[in-house]
């Protein structure tokens, strides 16, 4: 199996020559040595379609999941940080509001309506590959509240394109906590855990931008639209995500200082 991701939305075909060796090979039987190519090909932020990168698979072998705690005030902006702080962020809680889209969620500098944190500026650029996956603990005042994650990258301020903006988002229904075949009603101030993958990504965040997480409750674009008002509280104490990251935590680490890894 060959993987091939591009920019193009729906559109975006892979190059001719590559879907010509995929057909000759597996259509007409000739034996071109095509499964021997990379085995993933991602056409990158700023390439055209028909000159995608290769690398060996996808996600890439070198992606190790580093793990990010949430500190401070996510009304205005948090932090997210490599170990749990010494002042935990506690409890914080956002009030839903379906009529607010979730780029001027991201683009607000403080917000009622969202919880931001954010890791440091990046001084080089950090290459991401694979899902993205959070823990969190949330209780909400009503029996049925929406659940939306979307990892973005700051300041909001680089055009327009998805991949611009948006890294990847996420979304759960927390009357399915326990599993996605069993709903239950909330109980209103009850908290539950729940575990869920983002949406799986490849992308380069250059550097001068930070990778924040904004949680938050309806989404105007992929959500029902209930009625404004009701509190969603986060425990961000228990709450934690695990970003892949090619060349994991020491990647990160040179990314946020400007340094090499040394390999």
């Amino acid at each position: 199996a060959q993987y091939y991701a591009h920019q193009g939305g729906h559109g975006g075909d892979p190059p001719l020559k590559m879907l010509n060796r995929w057909f000759t090979r597996y259509l007409y039987e000739v034996e071109n040595g095509v499964e021997n190519d990379p085995k993933s090909w991602i056409v990158r932020e700023s390439d055209t379609n028909d000159q995608p990168t290769p690398y060996p698979d996808y996600p890439h072998p070198n992606a190790d999941q580093v793990t990010f705690y949430f500190a401070g005030d996510g009304s205005t902006a948090g932090g997210l940080t490599l170990q749990v702080t010494e002042e935990l962020p506690g409890k914080q809680t956002l009030v839903d509001d379906v009529s607010i889209t979730g780029r001027d969620l991201a683009r607000a500098e403080s917000s009622p309506n969202r919880l931001v944190f954010t890791t440091e500026e990046l001084k080089q650029p950090l290459h991401l590959s694979g899902l993205s996956e959070i823990k969190i603990r949330v209780a909400s005042s009503k029996s049925a509240v929406n659940l939306s994650v979307w990892m973005v990258s700051l300041p909001w301020n680089r055009g327009n394109r998805i991949n611009d903006n948006i890294i990847t988002r996420g979304w759960a229904d927390p009357r399915n906590h326990k599993s996605l075949t069993q709903s239950e009603p909330l109980v209103p101030g009850e908290f539950y855990d729940l575990k869920f993958s983002m949406q799986p990504d490849d992308q380069v965040i250059p550097a001068g931008q930070k990778i924040g997480i904004m949680i938050f409750s309806s989404d105007r674009d992929f959500t029902l639209w209930p009625e404004a008002g009701t509190e969603l509280t986060v425990d961000l104490d228990q709450t934690s995500i695990a970003i892949p990251i090619v060349g994991g935590e020491p990647a990160y680490r040179a990314a946020i200082s400007g340094q090499s890894t040394g390999e």
